[in-house]
């Protein structure tokens, strides 16, 4: 559930589903109304095809109340266009109400409420045609083009193969197009006349502080601005007024906890917003800027926002909040919560047998490593039983926890079947000392994990010596640390690239931030010119200290960043796999192929870990190759034995 909006006179709220498809290898997303005072919710519409952004995530927006309560308006994906569609609350009628040559890209209310401000990318037209120029002519290589992509329409984007260019920070894409300025439009809700915006239709930009903008902010009806900022171990919470004045919010939580949403309560002065812990717990707190009284309401299981991205806020009423709460274990459901006592009552549950079916049993972690930073973590345990009362192996996923917790970022590793499996796992919060120093980063993550496993094993929780991880992005970062600097597992998987000598100069043209950024934060020069940091860092130039059995797992985008390391383990005797997953960015996105990443997860770490074997006909041949991995790495170290038993059998007869 996501897109969470409540109507102008606080009697429905709007919101989206968006269910899996195996068959269709995509997303049913549906618009629903529920009627706050009955409890009573019913599907109104199609919510269209699914929009992905970057990394590979859908977009969930929360959509616009026409002032009469009567419509809500979106932005939808249908045969192969974005446009506003307008949904009748009732269900009677949905249309489109625009008809934009290139495809809407943001809409909000405009600043006067008697319409919709949105901007519009490049006419879809012009990008194939743009696209095609190319292709006959030859691509014009400079800073936004990524050589490791494929460079022709090499990505699906609003449902087409599409050809992407770098267009932002680090490794944000937009089209081939991407240089024109957008087009500032505005949709009248008396007239549904689309004409240009003009500068009024467009709230102003929030405030700005020690040089960046907030990381999220809310806009009162008169003009007053809530923004909050976070410095990863220190945020700032303030209202702005209209005239100027700035007011800090004087709560202790707005500066030790990092502000995920913020909103303001209908027709009063004061400010709804949640703060996350190190436990990724959120609190909703109501803050008076006059009086600057702060007051908690009681803290959920887990996430209390707008959907499944902890900055979306939830819809916020004059008497209580509507928002999508979530739990490690408990699936998403939508709730009202009394913003006086903090009850909450459950409005609208999608898979009522989901939220019925046996979870693992799930604890809280707190601890520290010797080097004194605090680490955070969820265990997930096999059911009661023999098993349980044993030590059982363990994987462990490295990142953030917050929310329905499936299986960690990038949600590739099932929590909750490797438990049914045997397997116990810890989805561990990466500790707020990451920041700025990369090494410093993985050195206090592999600190915190051996602490970790050191204390499940005294508990008779863990096997020490069966231990598992996995991890995307900067979790593959620190899964390729451990693996390297460390002989704390026994079998690996990765879902993204680490960095390589051979990824460094496709990424260092004239104009491209990457060489910046990998100096600033890592270290890493040209590798002629910084040998020993890419000795530390490259997985591809450690072969050797790699010695537990790796999997790869791969998005198209990507995948070619990990041709050398792919290359060298697969000449040497660790046992490794790589998979490649076509139409993908950073994170995974289509069900079959979510699908197939989960399952060989599971296989791989019950058969590495455990020696189990899925008797099904089909995996046959993969747990044939698996067993001629397992066979080979032996072999290695039995002649290695047999050598050092020979060589003292010789000092012993001299």
């Amino acid at each position: 559930m996501s897109a969470v909006a409540a109507s102008p006179d606080g009697r429905l709220v709007a919101f989206r589903t968006d269910k899996p498809s195996i068959a269709a290898n995509s997303y049913r997303l549906a618009w629903h109304v529920v009627d706050l005072a009955t409890g009573a919710s019913r599907e109104i519409a199609s919510a269209g095809d699914p929009i992905v952004k970057e990394p590979g995530l859908l977009t969930a927006e929360a959509p616009v109340w026409s002032p009469d309560g009567r419509w809500i308006y979106y932005r939808a994906l249908h045969a192969g266009e974005v446009q506003i569609w307008r949904t009748a609350t009732d269900g009677s009628r949905s249309e489109a109400v625009t008809a934009e040559a290139g495809d809407v890209v943001a809409v909000e209310a405009a600043a006067d409420g008697r319409g919709i401000a949105f901007r519009v990318g490049p006419p879809r037209g012009e990008i194939e045609q743009a696209e095609l120029a190319e292709y006959d002519n030859g691509i014009l290589v400079d800073e936004h083009v990524e050589l490791a992509q494929n460079l022709f329409r090499g990505a699906i984007v609003n449902g087409r193969h599409a050809t992407q260019r770098l267009n932002g920070p680090w490794f944000f894409r937009g089209n081939v197009l991407w240089s024109r300025p957008l087009l500032e439009r505005r949709l009248d809700f008396a007239s549904l006349a689309a004409t240009p915006a003009t500068a009024a239709d467009f709230p102003p930009s929030p405030p700005a502080e020690g040089g960046r903008g907030p990381d999220v902010f809310a806009r009162s009806s008169r003009g007053d601005v809530a923004a909050a900022w976070w410095n990863w171990s220190e945020g700032r919470l303030a209202v702005v007024r209209a005239d100027g004045t700035r007011i800090p919010c004087p709560a202790e939580q707005c500066r030790s906890e990092r502000t995920a949403w913020i909103a303001w309560r209908p027709g009063m002065d004061e400010v709804v917003f949640a703060t996350s812990n190190r436990m990724r717990v959120q609190t909703i707190r109501l803050w008076n800027p006059a009086s600057g009284k702060v007051r908690a309401l009681p803290a959920g299981s887990g996430q209390l926002s707008g959907g499944p991205d902890e900055a979306a806020p939830c819809a916020i009423l004059a008497a209580q909040a509507v928002c999508v709460a979530a739990g490690p274990a408990s699936p998403p459901r939508l709730e009202a919560i009394d913003l006086g006592s903090g009850e909450a009552r459950p409005l609208f549950d999608l898979e009522p047998s989901l939220r019925a079916r046996r979870w693992p049993r799930t604890e809280r972690l707190t601890w520290r490593s010797p080097a004194g930073q605090t680490f955070t973590g969820i265990l997930f345990l096999p059911d009661d039983g023999p098993a349980a009362r044993r030590p059982v192996p363990l994987f462990v996923n490295y990142y953030s926890c917050g929310g329905f917790v499936r299986g960690g970022v990038g949600d590739e590793w099932p929590f909750a079947l490797l438990a049914a499996n045997g397997i116990a796992s810890v989805c561990v919060n990466a500790t707020r000392s990451d920041a700025p120093n990369g090494v410093g980063a993985y050195r206090a993550a592999l600190g915190g994990l051996e602490t970790l496993v050191d204390g499940l094993a005294r508990r008779g929780v863990a096997d020490r010596g069966r231990v598992g991880m996995g991890g995307l992005s900067f979790g593959t970062e620190v899964t390729i640390w451990t693996l390297i600097h460390s002989k704390l597992l026994a079998a690996a998987s990765i879902a993204s690239p680490q960095f390589e000598a051979s990824s460094y100069w496709i990424n260092s043209a004239r104009g491209r931030e990457y060489p910046r950024i990998l100096r600033e934060v890592w270290g890493l020069g040209p590798p002629d010119q910084t040998p020993e940091q890419w000795q530390l860092l490259s997985a591809a130039r450690n072969i050797g200290e790699i010695r537990a059995p790796l999997l790869l797992q791969l998005s198209e985008q990507e995948s070619r960043y990990a041709t050398e390391l792919y290359a060298r383990l697969s000449n040497s005797a660790t046992p490794t796999e790589m998979y490649v997953f076509p139409d993908e960015a950073h994170i995974k996105v289509q069900p079959r192929h979510r699908l197939a990443v989960y399952g060989r997860n599971l296989d791989w770490f019950g058969f590495w870990l455990q020696d189990r074997v899925d008797p099904e006909p089909a995996k046959a041949e993969q747990y044939r190759r698996w067993r001629a991995l397992r066979d080979r790495s032996v072999a290695p170290q039995a002649r290695q034995d047999s050598s050092h038993s020979a060589s003292e059998t010789k000092s012993n007869n001299r």
